[in-house]
């Protein structure tokens, strides 16, 4: 009977999902697919809450706001993120107005090419949307979701 509920246990951990749960999607877009050597691009990440789920805008409170992160790019620099301007709503457990997204929203980056990058690269450019999700009755860990940007240097 042992062995028989130690391979259920065995088959059970292998049939497990080792994927996080995104409780946001986010989808990648650039200003221009090419872009001349020492040129600025524009990159777009539209993020979509799932139904009944919020992110916040804030740190205060504990919370972990949205961001947008980007690891080290040798052929391009970043300027600062723009974020949209949030709405109010409560969280769980709280009857306090705290800085959220729950409807679709732009996080907005700047990004300009080295002036050595030579004509015909592909740089591919990946980032993370960093957050804490929420529904109306519990917060979930704060997780990340990546996203790539892809241009050609002119």
């Amino acid at each position: 009977m042992q062995v028989l509920f130690a391979g259920f246990l065995l088959l059970q951990s292998l049939l497990l999902k080792t994927e996080t749960l995104q409780h946001i999607d986010a989808i990648a877009s650039v200003s221009a697919a090419t872009v001349a050597k020492g040129g600025t691009v524009t990159l777009w990440a539209d993020v979509t809450p799932k139904p009944n789920i919020h992110v916040y805008a804030t740190d205060k409170f504990g919370f972990s706001p949205v961001s947008l992160v980007f690891g080290a790019q040798s052929r391009v620099t970043f300027g600062k993120v723009k974020y949209p301007t949030p709405e109010g709503g409560n969280s769980p457990g709280t009857d306090m107005l705290i800085p959220m997204y729950s409807k679709p929203f732009r996080l907005t980056q700047t990004a300009t090419l080295s002036p050595s990058a030579k004509s015909g690269d592909v740089i591919t450019i990946s980032g993370a949307v960093n957050y804490e999700a929420c529904n109306d009755r519990l917060c979930f860990p704060a997780t990340s979701l990546p996203v790539t940007w892809v241009v050609t240097v002119k």
